[in-house]
């Protein structure tokens, strides 16, 4: 074996690792999960209801989770090695409802003691990019994602009668940003409401009401294949208000000279736009509008191949002009 084989081989191994079943399919639970509680109530109910449609976990995402669940080992070990004593939750964590009812269950990933308190914490990867951008609690607001990981936090506070707690986060090159977090009775109420509304509709077999904001619908799993909002049925301009979307774009545009990146932005952007828009269909999202166009390739007849054309769905993407500028 040469090198060049010894490579492939490596690197087709660990695809199939990371392709291997129980690690990419979707499985079944009969309750919300504290880290997967999103802001749709029925995208919560369609989770568990119809949790084989979701999509499987491509290998490279399969691989950034594991190595997510090590690095926040590592995080254990080096509060430990800083002189912290560290407990790590082996037990799931419970919420139930005044009926009994059980609401979500998850597990930290560990408590700090301190002058005698207990302080929840969470250790989360995330690439440069977007650890860059979260700074303090309001930050994971931004992003449809990350929004849940306050949601989740604050679960484990409530489950533990804790009224603080902090983030640890990695930007996977070993350097930490350590946000801390406090009991939010306002956002708990929230969420409480979404999980008993949640097993409530699970109890009665039905669904919530459609997510009234399409900038949620758009990013949602479950759009196209089990549920179908009227926002993205019918023609016409639609304002969407998702400053993570605005902000892919206005990064877009500033990437256009670096083209590898611009171009991973442009595909992101686009498997999404594709999914959602019809032609002639416009968006407005932030200081941007996207016009969906039905186009035509032609490919010219070779010596196997006759001429053919092809139709696909293209876009026109634009930064509007403020007045005066």
């Amino acid at each position: 074996m040469n090198v060049e084989e010894l490579c492939k081989e490596v690197a087709e191994k660990r695809i199939a690792k990371y392709s291997d079943p129980k690690r990419t399919e979707p499985y079944p639970r009969s309750n919300p999960i504290a880290s997967d509680i999103g802001d749709c109530m029925r995208e919560t109910v369609l989770g568990i209801t119809n949790y084989k449609d979701r999509p499987k976990f491509d290998p490279e995402v399969t691989a950034r989770m594991e190595r997510g669940k090590k690095i926040e080992h590592l995080m254990r070990e080096e509060l430990f090695e800083l002189g912290y004593t560290v407990r790590e939750e082996r037990l799931l964590a419970e919420l139930k409802d005044g009926k009994g009812r059980l609401l979500t269950r998850g597990r930290a990933d560990g408590f700090i003691l301190k002058d005698r308190k207990e302080f929840a914490f969470e250790g989360k990867s995330m690439t440069p990019y977007v650890y860059n951008q979260i700074n303090e609690q309001a930050d994971f607001d931004r992003y449809v994602f990350f929004r849940k990981y306050p949601r989740q936090l604050q679960i484990y506070l409530l489950a533990s009668n804790l009224e603080e707690g902090l983030w640890i986060l990695d930007d996977c090159l070993g350097h930490w940003k350590i946000i801390p977090c406090r009991l939010d009775y306002e956002r708990g109420e929230a969420i409480l409401k979404h999980l008993e509304g949640t097993v409530a509709h699970l109890g009665a077999k039905t669904l919530p009401d459609f997510h009234k904001d399409p900038a949620i619908c758009l990013k949602c799993w479950a759009r196209g294949r089990v549920c179908n909002p009227p926002f993205f049925s019918g023609e016409g301009m639609q304002l969407i208000n998702d400053p993570e979307l605005e902000q892919k774009l206005n990064r877009r545009a500033e990437l256009d000279p670096m083209a590898t990146e611009y171009d991973h932005l442009d595909k992101d952007l686009k498997e999404v736009l594709k999914e959602s828009m019809k032609p002639e269909q416009i968006f407005m999202i932030g200081n941007w509008m996207i016009k969906a166009e039905e186009k035509t390739r032609t490919y010219k007849a070779q010596s196997a191949k006759p001429a053919s054309k092809t139709t696909y769905l293209g876009f026109e993407i634009e930064q509007i002009q403020k007045e005066g500028v």
